[in-house]
């Protein structure tokens, strides 16, 4: 008997912590939407998988690893059938290190980091606790209007830019081509509110600023509640390494040193909700049934060689650093950001350890990358398993940063100079991935 069960808890962090996903520094000073987890457990009658989505850029793989480890202690749900997922918003925390070197901008408030660790534990127990007779049924549908593009350009000097600029003449093609599907699980309950599960894949990061916000994966839930009536609603986030909200051949939502700049990013997030939910209505009554006979789950550290490019360059870097710290260097942010990549390299591993996560719930398949995968990773994997109904995640038990295709390795710029990983890491991960995705068909 299939059974699927919900839970929802606010993990709000107080003010004063360190805001991720930019070089420089942003305290937390305010509140625009909290910040939650949500949780999803499944179970076939013998095997239990548990899903918990957070709001946070990442759930490292150094606190991603120990946090499944408590929650199999709390449950009794093995390890390898727990996926965290972090949503990649930019406007939370980010919770753990690289486990080779300190990152900045991460949260060290030991009261919040005991309490959040506790709240993933009581989401899994909650959502277990929740459980009803469930079935399932899928649905896919683009946005009416495109929100997702792909943010690297080919530039007519041969070039590749990420963010060129809005309108920017130079620009020849977009390196790529982004993914506007909404795709939508239903889980119908018996006696019990339905859960939406949806999944869409852009950056999180549309909002700025130094206020916590969940970004349009909050407004998702929220308008997917509020529109359907009896319903939790969880998001997932696609590999998204590639993307952003910007379509560069239009002029900007709001310009610099527009004073109402950032209530228009607010905006322009509430309206992605408001597209990406619309979608959802389109097909809530119009799923199809898919098979809920099994669960199953299982998590692979896959090692990738480190990204040694730039070895010779460490003392030149250091220089470079210097003249950037005193503000006598301007460089972009895909420049800067090879800086760092290279004089860390003085202390980086030759290998990188990435999660990679299948999580199987009768016709459907979550697969999880343990960083910021380009969009090209999902497609890959539903190219492999058409007999499943497959939903790719990034930042899944892990950030370990950029994860490039092949094509984006082939043209570099910025996610690419600046990842971690050499070109060996798609075909290592997506083998995985493949690899797990047959053991699951294997056994039902």
């Amino acid at each position: 008997m299939f059974q699927a069960g919900f839970a929802r808890l606010d993990v709000t962090p107080p003010l004063g912590n360190p805001l991720a996903g930019y070089p420089r520094e942003r305290i937390a000073d305010g509140m625009m939407d909290p910040i939650y987890l949500n949780a999803l457990a499944v179970n076939d009658g013998e095997n239990t998988v548990i899903l918990i989505t957070g709001d946070f850029i990442y759930i490292m793989e150094s606190a991603a690893t120990p946090l499944r480890k408590q929650i199999s202690e709390r449950t009794g749900v093995p390890e390898g059938q727990i996926l965290l997922h972090g949503l990649h918003q930019h406007t939370t925390l980010r919770l753990g290190n690289r486990t080779n070197l300190p990152m900045a901008h991460t949260v060290k408030d030991a009261a919040y980091l005991d309490l959040v660790a506790r709240k993933f534990c009581d989401a899994a127990e909650m959502a277990i606790g929740d459980m009803r007779e469930a079935t399932l049924s899928v649905g896919e549908k683009e946005t009416a209007e495109p929100i997702s593009f792909i943010r690297r350009y080919r530039m007519k000097d041969g070039s590749s830019r990420t963010n060129p600029g809005y309108l920017n003449p130079d620009i020849v093609a977009p390196i790529g081509e982004a993914d506007n599907t909404v795709r939508l699980v239903r889980i119908h309950r018996e006696g019990a509110k339905d859960i939406a599960l949806v999944g869409f894949q852009t950056h999180p990061d549309v909002i700025g600023g130094n206020k916590y916000s969940a970004d349009w994966p909050g407004f998702t839930r929220r308008f997917t509640e509020a529109d359907l009536g009896d319903v939790h609603c969880l998001l997932i986030n696609g590999p998204q390494g590639d993307t952003n909200h910007c379509n560069f051949f239009k002029p900007p939502i709001a310009k610099k040193g527009d004073p109402d700049s950032y209530e228009k990013r607010y905006a322009f997030s509430q309206k992605m909700g408001r597209i990406i939910t619309d979608a959802v209505l389109d097909i809530w009554n119009e799923t199809r049934p898919i098979k809920s006979d099994k669960v199953w789950g299982q998590v692979r550290m896959v090692y990738v060689p480190t990204n040694t490019n730039g070895m010779d360059r460490i003392e030149e870097m250091k220089e470079v650093k210097r003249q950037l710290d005193e503000g006598t260097l301007k460089m972009n942010l895909g420049d800067q950001s090879e800086v760092t990549r290279i004089l860390e390299l003085r202390d980086e591993t030759l290998f990188r350890k990435v999660p990679v996560s299948v999580m199987g719930i009768g016709d459907l398949a979550l697969v999880g990358f343990g960083g910021e995968a380009f969009t090209r990773y999902a497609a890959v994997v539903r190219e492999a398993a058409p007999d499943l109904y497959v939903m790719a995640l990034c930042c899944a038990n892990g950030g370990q940063g950029y994860m490039p295709d092949q094509t984006a390795y082939a043209e570099g710029g910025y996610g690419v100079s600046n990842s971690r990983f050499s070109p060996a890491v798609a075909e290592l991960t997506q083998g995985a991935a493949k690899e797990m995705m047959d053991l699951y068909k294997s056994l039902r």
